[in-house]
């Protein structure tokens, strides 16, 4: 099996051959029912027609503001039918991140849940593009924003018949994905359907999973490509079926698997090691997962996929550049990213300029057989995509990573002051801003502590203004208010004054290398531990 050529890459495409082949087969699963690929099109198509009675058009953005369901699905998948822009918003955004999505995508139009819809009440004034918020849920929880926006029930969505689906060109935008904004505020990267499918398709690979006859657990968040792309649309794509849960339970998980019969999933960031670290079950390997897609891998691997029954693949892959490689069953070590994808060539690039040594660490540059695969670029930003693709078409992902002799891919750090927490990148330079806006703190350095479930764990050192007494429960609870909650430090400490370069700025290696002070106030110690994104401190109880 091969990739379709790129005038085939595109959802309405994939589709059209999923119902010439498994019409009747079952494509999506979540705790409301199961939708067969026929049922799922035309429900798609319904809200196609929803979309376009509320005056959304080809190529106008949607912002989507929901957890994950078949509903999510089926909205995102219609948004794609009519030719319109899918722009999935995370759901621990608030505030000035939620304020910039909207306004920096040109939305008019929100689709959200309608536990969600109270962040739009702060920043009301400040959407100057928002006019229509369709509530997914109780409508009475919208009932404020009325008189600054269209208020419509999910219903509605669903009352003006089948749209007929625009068959787009593939170089025509699918959505607008928002990074982390590792080095400023996030950026909204333009993603083609030859982008997205290209992502999402392991066509060239001969021993891709899923395949027809998977069962795929998603309990990954959709807003991400992680979770939309790599099992959702991957299961369109392969004529799997994707069940759906609303998110990952590691108490549940196990449990999970077996009801529904899952045969592949995906387990990121810390997942696959906080299940490691459960107590062992003499059950723990009488399950039906026959693949687990790890990035990274658990700190036992070997013991891991004893204990459970499993086998591994793994990738490496971001937003801008989509999956450039892949690892076949049983060939994971460690953080390996696996082997170059065909279609893709691939450099490792040292400090100078010049590519480095099989064995060395190199920043990934990326450059595709067809341009269309990878993003054109970051909305609205003229420099940061000249920064991000250079005069070669050569793509700079800001990643480490190192090549073995037999072609493997290792993935080591970020070149970018960026940290990862809960599968999420975050941005230091964003954390800090709302840090520094504490009225109480004249500036902070936020920077990674490494984590024993693989990933990072978030410290700030302040510096406050004088006079001020440090407060670490205060200040958490100022920053769960305005911070997604997977951005929310774990450790607080004070310093007279943080280390700086002549030209101001901060040291953060230094910070970084001397460690965690024997004072720095621990959140969890504390008893608060966030885990939501909807929890808020008040008086320093959770």
């Amino acid at each position: 099996m091969t990739l379709p050529e790129l005038s085939e890459r595109t959802l309405l495409r994939a589709y059209r051959r999923a119902l010439e082949a498994t019409p009747d087969a079952i494509a999506h699963i979540d705790p409301d029912g199961e939708w067969t690929f026929e049922q799922s099109f035309t429900r798609s198509s319904r809200l196609a027609g929803g979309l376009a009675h509320l005056g959304v058009g080809r190529r106008h953005p949607v912002g989507l503001l929901l957890d994950n369901s078949v509903d999510n699905v089926h909205l995102w998948m219609g948004v794609a039918l009519s030719g319109a822009i899918e722009v999935p918003i995370s759901t621990a955004y608030k505030h000035r991140f939620l304020t910039h999505v909207l306004n920096d995508s040109g939305c008019e139009l929100l689709v959200a849940e309608a536990d969600l819809v109270e962040r739009l009440l702060p920043i009301a004034k400040d959407l100057t593009r928002l006019r229509t918020v369709v509530v997914r849920g109780d409508l009475d929880a919208a009932a404020a924003l009325r008189d600054r926006f269209a208020v419509v029930p999910w219903a509605e969505l669903e009352a003006h018949g089948e749209a007929d689906p625009v068959d787009v060109d593939p170089a025509e935008l699918l959505a607008i994905m928002y990074t982390s904004g590792t080095t400023g505020a996030s950026k909204g990267v333009m993603c083609s359907h030859a982008h997205a499918y290209t992502y999402a398709s392991q066509q060239d690979d001969p021993n891709h999973r899923p395949r027809q006859g998977d069962r795929v657990l998603l309990t990954l968040p959709m807003f991400h490509i992680g979770g939309q792309w790599a099992w959702v649309y991957r299961s369109l794509i392969h004529r799997s079926t994707c069940i759906l849960e609303r998110g990952f339970s590691v108490s549940n998980f196990w449990d999970v698997v077996r009801r529904r019969n899952i045969t592949v999933t995906g387990l990121l960031g810390s997942m696959s090691e906080l299940l490691w670290r459960q107590p062992p079950r003499p059950d723990d390997a009488d399950n039906p997962l026959e693949i687990a897609i790890l990035a990274p891998a658990p700190s036992d691997l070997d013991g891991f996929l004893e204990r459970f029954g499993v086998q591994a693949m793994t990738g490496y892959g971001m937003s801008e550049i989509g999956q450039v490689t892949s690892g076949p069953v049983g060939s994971v070590i460690g953080n390996e990213g696996g082997f170059r994808r065909g279609i893709y060539q691939l450099r490792l690039v040292g400090d100078d300029g010049q590519d480095v040594a099989d064995g060395l660490g190199g920043e990934l540059w990326v450059k595709p057989d067809e341009p269309l695969t990878v993003t054109s670029g970051y909305l609205g930003l003229p420099e940061a995509t000249a920064a991000l693709i250079d005069p070669e078409g050569w793509l700079h992902t800001g990643d480490v990573l190192r090549r073995d002799e037999s072609g493997r891919y290792y993935f080591l750090d970020r070149v970018k002051d960026a940290l990862r927490r809960r599968g999420e990148n975050v941005s230091s330079f964003e954390v800090e801003s709302v840090i520094n806006a504490h009225p109480d703190i004249v500036e902070s350095a936020v920077v990674a502590v490494h984590s024993e479930l693989t990933e990072d764990e978030i410290r700030a050192v302040v510096v406050l203004r004088e006079g001020a007494v440090f407060d670490p429960i205060g200040i958490t609870g100022y920053l769960v208010e305005r911070l997604p909650y997977f951005m929310v430090p774990r450790y607080l400490e004070t310093a007279a004054e943080l280390p700086k370069t002549p030209s101001q700025k901060v040291r953060k290696a230094q910070l970084r290398d001397a460690g965690l002070a024997a004072d720095t106030w621990d959140r969890e110690a504390a008893g608060i531990k966030l885990g939501s994104g909807r929890t808020r401190v008040r008086g320093g109880h959770v």
